[in-house]
């Protein structure tokens, strides 16, 4: 049997939020979705994904880090994965690989994808790094 998991999608794209609701819900998983940052701590208060999706630019071009920032500082979260998606290298093509390395470690990212991004592509990332705790 296939484990299930409960994803949280921070992302001011609502179309983006409703696709991978459809996509994870279809396949069993539990779906959170937060359009802003304000909505995604709230949320947490009383939910623990086990992984969480967050988009970069939102209300402010560095809304992702600073919301990595405030989880981590979360003892109840901890060790919740935390990957960021980013739409900034098709955009602009500047990838955030090594240059980034300092907000990753400040924010607490696990993981940076750039977007576009299928479900595929993240059911993946969820099997891999959501599983590893659940043992």
């Amino acid at each position: 049997m296939t484990p299930t998991f409960t994803i949280l999608f921070v992302d001011d794209d609502r179309d983006f939020l409703d696709a991978k609701r459809v996509f994870f819900e279809a396949r069993g998983h539990t779906v959170l979705t937060a359009e802003a940052s304000d909505e995604a701590l709230s949320l947490l208060e009383t939910a623990k994904p086990d992984i969480i999706f967050l988009d970069l630019m939102m209300d402010h071009v560095d809304s992702g880090f600073r919301l990595g920032y405030q989880i981590g500082k979360d003892e109840r979260l901890r060790g919740v994965p935390l990957v960021m998606l980013s739409g900034v290298a098709a955009e602009t093509g500047r990838r955030f690989d090594g240059e980034a390395e300092g907000l990753r470690a400040w924010s607490g990212l696990d993981q940076f994808i750039d977007k576009p991004v299928t479900g595929k592509q993240l059911l993946k990332v969820v099997e891999e790094r959501a599983g590893v705790g659940r043992h």
